[in-house]
């Protein structure tokens, strides 16, 4: 027993041993701590590049999606289909393996763009059956993977083919390339791959997988599973590309990420301690230098698809993987900016020849069916007057009489009709009265509405005063349609850059979508009216809205007078 009392025994007992089973418990408390938290980061990280892969590649889609419908546009409007090309050749070099224009009922090409590498033909039944509808197809073009893209409209069809390279997928994958063992599939409806980094499993069908019955039920996140082969757990972070009903998915051991810091919780307890300092700091820099440059690159992503191309453009920092990927969002922001440029040439063109017309409609209504209008009134009342005053033509009277209050009615609802049609307060005396007389108009339908304006007023360029109308205008039939609201309030402020026009209302609020691309897929076609119109006019749009929280849009517009 003597040992035991000796003073190097009782330091050790008392006060050696103790720390020694606290650092142990810290240590491997620490590693398991850390290895969660690293575990939970990689799946957050993969689900995160996955969706924006993802979202990249339904916006390329998407983008073609829009050629083919204005080509088709074009035909049914009785343009030659050789015109039709010529106008949107800019736009065609999106299919760079062709691009054929077919008549479906005789089921032969009528025009093309640039030669289609390989037999359509399997895609014009599809067409004929499912007009309107986008026709994705995987296939092969003389030795390059692509996609066939066919949209029909009538008896015309629209035929394009393009390769994953020209649809960005050589620089998502090289930004989905997160550790040295992931693979990225990108699978069809049926679970089959036609896209991966791995390439001896093209072709294969994955849809028992981990994640794919998910991704193809519209489903975004990550999950974990025994891979068979070695027995080790990887992370599969998985995301729909909806437009074309496909499922991407980025597989990879998550231990790869952490391993080098689990080999050292079996050292001696003095290492023990340092391990579980490096631990901490490990943590402490992944937080700053991984979760936190995504973190900021995930909202700088979302400011980026609602229009703000400068945002993706400041650095977050981060790892060599997390700058590679804001490089490829650069280059995609790049492109869609571009593609953007183009796009709002055209709706300014429309734009212009649709208020053209309603000032064409609205001179018309005014010149010749108010005139038409007053002068019957005139008669009416004359022939009232011209009516002896005896009882047997009371009933004539009475009768003339409500004739005239329809005559009367009729001109207030045509004169209504010009003011949605072409509002004539917005050209003669600017913006704000303008917007006096929409709230007034319809506040008459029931709906309590207040107009709070801030800022020193002045006059904007026509366009851009027209363009905050027009939204405004908008906004406001959605409150009265839709919204249920019982108040609504405007809140226009001219500021030294441009002028912000806020709508808010109570009511009962929808869940927006994350893109301004599912706006049109949603249904929501005057919202995304709204925002081509400030997005054309280089401005942005911004909606907040929860179920039962009511609903608050913000648009602001430069002031480039």
């Amino acid at each position: 027993m003597r040992p035991l009392r000796r003073l190097f025994t009782q330091i050790f007992l008392w006060a050696l041993l103790p720390l020694i089973l606290i650092l142990l418990g810290v240590a491997f408390g620490s590693t398991v701590l850390h290895q969660q938290a690293m575990r939970s980061m990689v799946a957050e990280r993969d689900a995160r590049i996955a969706r924006g892969i993802a979202i990249a590649l339904s916006e390329s889609l998407y983008r073609r999606q829009r050629v083919l419908q204005s080509l088709l546009d074009r035909l049914a409007e009785g343009a030659r289909p050789e015109h039709a090309l010529q106008v949107l050749s800019p736009s065609l070099v999106d299919f760079d393996l062709g691009l054929a224009i077919f008549d479906l009922e005789e089921r032969r090409p009528i025009a093309g763009s640039g030669g289609l590498r390989a037999d359509p033909y399997a895609l014009l039944d599809p067409l004929a059956r499912q007009p309107g509808e986008l026709i994705l197809l995987p296939g092969e073009f003389d030795g390059t993977r692509g996609v066939w893209i066919g949209l029909a409209q009538g008896r015309w069809g629209a035929v394009g083919a393009a390769s994953f390279d020209a649809l960005g997928w050589r620089a998502l994958q090289q930004a989905a390339k997160t550790g040295p063992r992931a693979v990225v599939y990108l699978m069809d409806s049926t679970g089959t791959v036609i896209a991966s980094t791995a390439l001896p499993v093209q072709g294969r069908s994955l849809k028992a997988h981990e994640g794919v019955s998910a991704a193809l039920r519209g489903e975004a996140g990550a999950t974990f599973h025994r891979s068979p082969e070695t027995s080790e757990e990887h992370v599969t972070a998985y995301a729909p590309v909806p437009i074309a009903r496909w499922a991407l998915l980025i597989e990879e051991p998550w231990i790869d990420v952490v391993a080098p810091w689990l080999r050292y919780t079996l050292l001696a307890p003095l290492v023990i301690l340092a391990v579980v300092v490096a631990s901490l700091m490990a943590l402490y820099v992944s937080m700053w230098r991984i979760v936190r440059p995504l973190q900021a690159l995930g909202q700088r992503a979302i400011r980026l698809a609602w229009g703000d191309f400068e945002a993706i453009r400041v650095p977050v920092s981060g790892v060599e993987e997390i700058q590679d990927l804001q490089r490829a969002l650069q280059e995609m922001a790049e492109q869609i900016r571009r593609y953007q440029r183009g796009m709002q040439h055209y709706i300014a063109a429309m734009t212009r020849a649709q208020e053209e017309e309603r000032l064409r409609l609205a001179r018309e209504l005014h010149d010749e069916a108010i005139q038409d209008l007053v002068i019957l009134a005139q008669r009416i009342q004359m022939l009232e007057l011209t009516l002896p005053a005896i009882e047997d033509m009371r009933s004539a009277r009475e009768q003339l009489h409500a004739l005239s209050d329809m005559v009367r009615q009729t001109l207030r609802r045509i004169r209504r009709l010009i003011q949605d049609l072409r509002p004539l307060y917005l050209e003669e005396l600017g913006l704000v009265p303008a917007l006096e007389v929409l709230v007034q108009s319809t506040a008459a339908e029931g709906l309590e509405i207040s107009l709070d304006v801030s800022g020193e007023e002045r006059r904007l360029p026509p366009e851009v005063e027209l363009a905050v109308y027009r939204i405004a205008q908008a906004a406001l039939s959605n409150v009265v349609r839709h919204a249920r609201a019982r108040h609504a309030r405007l809140h226009l402020e001219f500021g030294p850059e441009g002028v912000t026009l806020t709508v808010e209302d109570d009511g009962q609020g929808f869940e927006p979508p994350e893109f301004p691309g599912e706006l049109a897929l949603r249904g929501h076609f005057g919202l995304m009216g709204m925002y081509e119109r400030a997005a054309r006019l280089g401005g942005h749009f911004s909606i907040r809205s929860a179920p039962g929280q009511g609903t608050r849009i913000v648009v602001f517009l430069p002031d480039r007078s």
